[in-house]
């Protein structure tokens, strides 16, 4: 007798320690099944799956193996518990919200478009901030067209000190000036190096060059462009001022290699600073209509419509409308559009001439 109760109660213990995993388990998938289907989960298909998990463990094959008094009490013991996880995750199911794999769907979808993108535009299009130390061409290539996911409810502000940010910590940049269009892209996007020493700012195959000078233009600063002219009439036309030692009348510029020997030991009679509207705007970037991105140089404008007949005076006047309108617009700039800018402006100076341009096969006109 006694051993029937010991095996009794030993089959109750190893009953409630199954029926304890069987028991999370089918609440778990009876949570699932009502919250999909909104039908409660069969006791049965409970029972079954308890039992199962017995099954797996080995539990239930020694017991058929084996049959005993401990053995019927296990099973008992872990299909009553099964039954009481399936009633319980079915009334935590019912007090969920209901929503179906529909529903779930759209949310995902919801969240993905909670984030968009911000595209930093082609190294041709990012700038260097005047009066700034400019970053190397690897490193514009290496942010070019680089995407940077935000959420979509920021305000224009906080998206661009987020992509300021990222720019300054990720890429080591000294400074960022961007503008966001009205739909949150970037419209415009300038940087600058780190102010550190004067090797890391120098570009390869150059060297920097003091200059000692007669006259030095007020308010010079490092990052300006100047013309220098040299004793004996020699003429630098455009370099950039790397350092400026007011009290010895020195500046330090950049230039290649061939022009050390041209400069050792000489003087600067004159030092010009240049517009950096003119380093920065000289040059365009267009796409032609095969897809293909390429610099455009405003130079050329103004060589085409000499050949028309228009003045050099006119022609100047011409390009600096030209330039302010594309100015405005997003790079790279379609052919056509620029055609049409010129046409257009060349049409109110000079309507024949007009016409004459637009009949020529010129073959940067003929690309647009």
């Amino acid at each position: 007798m006694s051993a029937v109760i010991v095996d009794a109660l030993t089959g109750l213990t190893r009953g409630l320690m199954s029926g304890t995993i069987a028991f999370f388990t089918v609440m778990l998938l009876s949570i699932v099944y009502r919250y999909f289907t909104n039908e409660k989960l069969s006791s049965f298909y409970g029972i079954l799956f308890g039992l199962g998990l017995l099954g797996f463990s080995g539990g239930f094959a020694s017991i058929l193996d084996q049959p005993s008094f401990g053995g019927v009490i296990e099973v008992l013991v872990v299909s009553i518990v099964a039954v009481l996880g399936v009633n319980t995750g079915d009334k935590i199911a019912e007090k969920m919200p209901k929503r179906g794999a529909s529903s779930i769907l759209d949310s995902i979808r919801k969240v993905k478009h909670e984030y968009f993108t911000v595209k930093l535009p082609d190294a041709r299009l990012i700038y260097d901030i005047a009066g700034k130390p400019r970053v190397p061409d690897s490193l514009k290539e290496e942010l070019a067209m680089r995407e940077f996911s935000l959420p979509n409810d920021l305000p224009p502000e906080e998206i661009s000190n987020r992509v300021k940010r990222r720019l300054i910590t990720d890429w080591g940049v000294g400074e960022v000036e961007l503008e966001l269009d009205q739909h949150n892209k970037l419209s415009y996007l300038a940087v600058s190096a780190k102010t550190q020493g004067l090797s890391a700012a120098i570009p390869e195959h150059s060297v920097a060059i003091p200059i000692e000078c007669q006259v030095i233009p007020s308010n010079l600063t490092p990052g300006d462009f100047v013309r220098v002219f040299l004793e004996k009439g020699e003429v630098i036309d455009r370099c950039e001022v790397k350092g400026v030692d007011e009290d010895r009348r020195t500046i330090t510029i950049v230039a290649g290699l061939d022009l050390l020997e041209k400069m050792r030991g000489k003087k600067a009679s004159l030092v010009v600073a240049l517009p950096y509207a003119a380093h920065l705007y000289s040059v365009i970037s267009i796409k032609k209509q095969s897809g293909e991105i390429e610099e455009f140089k405003m130079q050329k404008i103004i060589d085409y419509l000499k050949r028309v007949g228009i003045s050099d005076e006119k022609a100047d006047k011409i390009v600096k409308k030209v330039h302010a309108k594309v100015d405005k617009m997003d790079q790279p700039i379609p052919t056509r559009v620029v055609k049409n800018t010129i046409i257009e402006e060349l049409a109110q100076e000079d309507p024949e001439a007009a016409k004459k341009l637009r009949s020529w096969k010129i073959p940067w006109i003929g690309q647009f």
